[in-house]
């Protein structure tokens, strides 16, 4: 129990050394990845005022603070759904729900929220990681398809896609299949994501063809 206890201690005394933690909660966000967001729009001017959001793997909801900081509007009421597996508390201007994105209705569901369309999907989903690389590599590959499956379903012509993978020896496959689809296609590592960690975020701009209307 001693030794449990103290790997507790240690990591609690890393995360209270990490800046962007401190930052985060200083300045209210749920956690520190609200960062990565902020840098991936500064970098690539991403969001704006009045755009339709859909926020995937949303929890606890750093991502999501950032969208209604970033881009609700009260004049235009612009609509901003974050969805996640597991509850968490409510967000000023955000919708959200409990649902996994690999269920059949997933797509109609939203489809009834976004009725004049998607402008931009975020998502900073994982997959819960096993130990083993390439396992969790996989795993990620599978989660960025169906978040890009999602994309391609929703979002209207010019919009953009932003999803975080496990970076290996499928990412390039990952790659091709999204540039295929958008103009403007980006590999990015925030300066918040931590170095040790094989995480990248694929920003895609520009949507090439418009969406597909059908159920």
């Amino acid at each position: 129990m001693k030794f449990k206890k103290k790997i507790k201690t240690r990591w609690h005394q890393k995360r209270l050394k990490d800046n962007f933690f401190s930052e985060a909660k200083k300045l209210g966000y749920r956690s520190r990845s609200a960062f990565k967001l902020i840098e991936i729009n500064k970098k690539f001017r991403i969001l704006k005022k009045g755009q339709n959001a859909l926020d995937l793997g949303a929890a606890p909801g750093g991502w999501s603070q950032v969208l209604s900081k970033n881009i609700f509007s009260e004049k235009n009421k612009n609509i901003i759904v974050s969805v996640d597996s597991k509850e968490f508390k409510p967000i000023k201007n955000i919708k959200i729900i409990k649902k996994n994105i690999f269920d059949k209705d997933f797509i109609l569901l939203l489809k009834n929220y976004f009725l004049n369309g998607l402008d931009v999907l975020v998502s900073d989903a994982a997959p819960s990681t096993s130990g083993n690389k390439f396992v969790d590599h996989i795993k990620s590959i599978e989660l960025s398809k169906k978040s890009f499956e999602i994309a391609l379903k929703l979002l209207n012509k010019g919009g953009i896609l932003v999803i975080k993978v496990f970076d290996g020896k499928k990412t390039k496959e990952l790659s091709d299949l999204i540039k295929k689809s958008f103009l403007d296609f980006n590999f990015y590592k925030p300066k918040s994501s931590k170095s040790e960690s094989k995480e990248i975020y694929i920003v895609a701009k520009f949507l090439k063809l418009k969406k597909n209307l059908e159920p």
